[in-house]
């Protein structure tokens, strides 16, 4: 039977070294999902401006995840006080994001061999719903007809279409080997 004492020394320890258990995940988990919308931002905004389609990114991403296994668990336990679900958690969701965010800001930023082009607009299209279209360009030869990231127009209206004739584009070649658009104007 418990009395009085008995419950006050387990609510009110006598030794003043004594603490609660400290979690010391909430940290890491709170850094894990920190790590994961910097990297997913990263991922959108420099997503757009590097010449590299979504499967080729998601391998990327999938490898970044493998990376983050090859550390074993014992390590994982010693420093951050993991268990194997934590781990699995904090590969996924904090660093494949993050370092995949980091290549592409990377790739973006570190850049080589800039060249410029202008192309001349042959016919503007419009494709999609009324709700959702997209308007885009065909460029002088078909010169990337394959490469949505460069014929689609998103910030420019019809009417500067009709006005203004060629293409200024600027690509350089990013530091992990794609290519990155650094400037796409309209020009007459």
């Amino acid at each position: 039977m418990l009395n009085k004492r008995t419950i006050n020394k387990y609510t009110n320890p006598s030794s003043d070294n004594y603490r609660s258990k400290l979690d010391r995940n909430y940290t890491v988990m709170t850094i894990t999902v920190i790590g994961f919308f910097i990297g997913f931002g990263l991922c959108i905004g420099f997503y757009s401006y590097t010449l590299i389609n979504i499967f080729e990114l998601s391998k990327f991403m999938v490898l970044f995840g493998i990376v983050g296994f090859l550390i074993p668990l014992r390590f994982y336990n010693k420093w951050f006080h993991f268990i194997k679900y934590e781990m699995i958690i904090f590969n996924v969701m904090g660093v494949a994001p993050f370092l995949t965010g980091l290549f592409l800001f990377l790739n973006f930023t570190f850049v080589s061999n800039s060249y410029t082009h202008y192309y001349k607009i042959e016919k503007i299209y419009f494709e999609g719903e009324s709700s959702f279209k997209s308007m885009g360009v065909v460029l002088e030869n078909n010169f990337f007809s394959g490469e949505r990231k460069i014929v689609e127009l998103t910030d420019v209206s019809p009417n500067d279409l009709v006005e203004k004739k060629f293409l200024k584009l600027t690509i350089s070649e990013g530091i992990f080997g794609y290519d990155v658009i650094k400037e796409k104007i309209l020009i007459k």
